[in-house]
């Protein structure tokens, strides 16, 4: 009789770059309490943490966005630069509009706030894992209401029901790709759609737009 080989699940290999020790050993013990999280390394040092990253082929990367005075935002920019497909998450204070856009710009995939729960914060670690774009809803709300002041306070134009679906999936962080397979249409009619999504909204980014929809409502 042949045995069954169970196949083990995907542990996904995290560095944690955080200023404070104490801090830092914590959230260490809530990742390693995941039985699907690696921390493969730690420091507090911003250079130290992006040799650190490449040299463990790393999945995620936490960073403080106050890490190394406020380099945590250029952190991020430099990971995602040199990784192919890593995934970084920002932690922060207070999140500042400025701050949350930049770290958006480099192409973070989730930014969050300290003081959220032990279960709000593994649930946005394995979203990210799994391949989502996780943003908290106070760092949401700033973005937004930089958008708003920003624009003027215009409201945005009315989208098609194709725009509205496309809209939905680029919310669950689907690449043009993705959301072309989803949707059984050519990746050329994705990117024409998203960037009609994007004049109509009045956004610069596709994080922005969902951003903007989601405050007007017009995604769920």
């Amino acid at each position: 009789m042949v045995a069954e080989l169970r196949q083990r699940p995907q542990v996904t290999r995290v560095l944690v770059a955080l200023p404070h020790a104490l801090v830092r050993q914590g959230l260490i013990r809530v990742l390693e309490g995941l039985p699907d999280v690696e921390v493969v390394a730690h420091t507090g040092d911003t250079d130290e943490a992006l040799q650190l990253a490449q040299d463990f082929e790393v999945d995620l990367v936490v960073i403080d966005a106050d890490l190394g005075g406020d380099g945590g935002i250029e952190l991020a920019a430099q990971v995602k630069a040199v990784i192919d497909g890593v995934a970084v998450l920002v932690l922060a204070d207070r999140p500042a509009w400025a701050q949350v856009e930049r770290a958006l710009g480099a192409g973070v995939d989730g930014f969050t706030v300290k003081d959220v729960t032990v279960s709000e914060f593994t649930d946005t670690v394995r979203r990210i894992a799994a391949g989502e774009v996780v943003l908290h809803p106070t760092a949401a709300s700033v973005l937004a209401q930089g958008i708003v002041n920003s624009r003027g306070g215009r409201s945005p134009l009315p989208l098609t029901s194709r725009q509205r679906e496309i809209l939905r999936l680029l919310a669950l962080g689907l690449e043009n790709k993705q959301i072309a397979r989803r949707l059984d249409i050519g990746v050329h009619t994705v990117k024409t759609h998203v960037s009609r999504i994007l004049t109509k909204l009045g956004a610069s980014s596709r994080t922005e737009a969902v951003v903007t929809a989601m405050r007007e409502r017009l995604i769920g």
